[in-house]
């Protein structure tokens, strides 16, 4: 498979290179402002898109907007961090300040067993943000998992886009099993 990260030069875009080098795929990295050539490595590729962390909020990056209103359809996605507020956003959900702002921070979450049926009923991660996605109306193809005191989404998967999206870091060692979370969704959902 091909994984194409999106780099909004973000320092933990080494980490996140390095988990999904470690599931044995063809890995490969784009400036999230050179949009007439990431098209043609998009469409060339047919890759898995991870858009991954950044600095700030999301409006600053109109460009990854725009890949994933023009490939949701076609190919799949997978955000961590500002990449999962990007998606939420896209998908109708409102981003918003956290009520806690948590940087390196772990915490517990709660997991859906339908999606993590062979997971502990919770987990640990690790959190470094202080914006978070709201649900502001119903949306019917979200599988949601929420972490456990304030109930601030922490995943969203859209099952008829096969999109999936993280607020914690996956990449982090201090999440709980972050390479199997990442294999669990390369090989069964996406």
């Amino acid at each position: 498979m091909n994984i194409l990260i999106i780099n909004h030069f973000d320092s933990f875009i080494y980490n996140i290179y390095d988990i999904f080098r470690r599931t044995n795929n063809k890995i490969f990295l784009i400036n999230y402002k050179l949009k007439n050539n990431n098209i043609i490595k998009i469409i060339f590729y047919k890759p898995l898109i991870c858009i991954g962390s950044g600095q700030g909020g999301i409006k600053k990056y109109k460009t990854t907007f725009f890949y994933l209103k023009q490939f949701y359809r076609h190919f799949k996605f997978l955000g961590i961090c500002l990449g999962h507020q990007i998606i939420s956003s896209f998908f109708g959900f409102i981003i918003t300040k956290a009520n806690h702002i948590v940087h390196g921070k772990k915490v517990k979450i709660i997991l859906n067993k339908k999606i993590f049926f062979n997971f502990p009923k919770s987990i640990f991660v690790i959190r470094y943000n202080s914006l978070i996605a709201k649900k502001i109306k119903k949306i019917t193809s979200k599988i949601i998992a929420f972490e456990n005191k304030t109930k601030e989404i922490m995943i969203i998967y859209n099952k008829k886009f096969n999109t999936v999206s993280f607020q914690f870091h996956i990449d982090s060692i201090f999440t709980y099993k972050g390479l199997m979370i990442i294999k669990k969704f390369l090989n069964n959902y996406v």
